[in-house]
């Protein structure tokens, strides 16, 4: 099996309480058992999550954070690798895979929707994540499906409005940073330009805002065999003229009518890894790869080989996966990065609702692949 890592918000440093000033210190726990968020009704309650996160490695075969990877006493998936402290307590990996011997395993209990308080237009998907010892799970902490809320976010389950399932997500915790390939040409106002000879203080055109400054450029060198391995869309499948290279969860603009229809939303933002058709889109392996990241003063929508993607958005869990060097440089220029806060420039789904809208764009589409863009 693969090593897989998700990096989760410690429960115990996440904050509850509603308008009254009242805190809930055990809603996060408790929803493990039923929608604890609801059961205050009739207050609205609030969330706030910290800006740092803790990372839970584990055995992973699918590729995917489950509900319940056993079968009968037997794990199958997810067993924790080394160990691990949230609020206190210590879980450490185990060999054995017998679930009454005392088998560790991490698991995806439970969803439930959130929106920001300050623009209740931008809703967050959130997952419970346990860690279970033998018959006993724990909610040792909450991460996001899709996109992730900037820092200092107050997030709120609103009554007869957020929804709750006890059944936890298929949740794909990959969190690599918005990347391109060395050679990706990123539309200027003096024409495409390589993204490696970018630097801090060039002007890239926006899709809004026209030409803006760069921030902060920066560059990861990846193992590319693996989780982050490239996706590639082929020439013309969405406007490009040439081989577009991406990091997985690099978010690529779609919009039509379509997306209108399923999410009420005109264009959207969806993972690069959600296109995936293993034809015109496909993941592409190589021994190590180096890209490049485009920091921008808000989260905009750049032009990487002639297709609407984004530029790097800042949160805690998109930084922690940056490498040491880039993490290091970035953190040396904008000290109090973690307090910068952005919000998404379209709506986001996740890889499952953007595999959705891509089956109906290719259903819908003419012979043109570039109808879908």
């Amino acid at each position: 099996m693969a090593t897989k890592t998700i990096y989760v918000y410690d429960a115990s440093t996440v904050t509850v309480s509603n308008s009254a000033g009242t805190v809930y210190p055990d809603v996060i726990a408790d929803a493990l058992w039923g929608d604890a968020f609801s059961w205050e009704n009739p207050n609205d309650l609030m969330l706030t999550v910290p800006s740092s996160t803790t990372a839970i490695e584990f055995e992973d075969s699918d590729g995917l954070l489950q509900d319940d990877p056993f079968s009968g006493n037997n794990v199958i998936d997810q067993k924790l690798i080394g160990s691990v402290s949230f609020d206190g307590t210590t879980y450490s990996e185990t060999t054995t895979d017998v679930r009454w011997q005392g088998a560790v395993v991490v698991e995806s209990e439970y969803v439930v929707t959130l929106y920001d308080q300050a623009n209740p237009t931008e809703m967050y998907t959130m997952v419970g994540v346990s860690i279970t010892v033998g018959y006993q799970s724990t909610v040792v902490g909450v991460a996001f499906d899709g996109a992730q809320p900037p820092s200092g976010t107050v997030l709120t389950y609103i009554q007869g409005q957020s929804t709750y399932s006890y059944i936890g997500s298929n949740f794909d915790p990959d969190q690599t940073v918005p990347c391109f390939a060395a050679g990706t040409l990123i539309e200027t106002p003096d024409g495409p330009r390589p993204v490696e000879t970018l630097r801090a203080g060039d002007l890239v055109s926006t899709l809004d805002e026209g030409p803006k400054p760069i921030l902060w450029w920066g560059a990861s060198q990846v193992d590319g065999t693996g989780n982050l391995a490239p996706i590639r869309i082929a020439p013309g499948i969405l406007g490009n003229t040439r081989d577009l290279l991406v990091s997985p969860n690099h978010r690529i603009l779609l919009r039509g009518a379509e997306a209108e229809l399923l999410f009420g939303e005109p264009s959207v933002l969806v993972p690069a890894k959600a296109l995936v058709d293993g034809r015109t889109i496909i993941q592409t392996t190589q021994k190590r790869i180096a890209y490049h990241h485009i920091l921008l003063s808000g989260h905009e929508i750049i032009f990487a080989e002639g297709i609407a993607t984004e530029s790097l958005f800042t949160g805690a869990m998109a930084l922690a996966a940056l490498d040491d060097a880039a993490r290091a440089e970035l953190e040396a220029i904008f000290p109090e990065h973690a307090q910068m806060i952005q919000s998404l420039n379209r709506p986001s789904l996740t890889v499952s609702e953007g595999r959705l809208l891509m089956a109906h764009l290719r259903n819908s589409a003419p012979k043109s692949a570039n109808a879908l863009h």
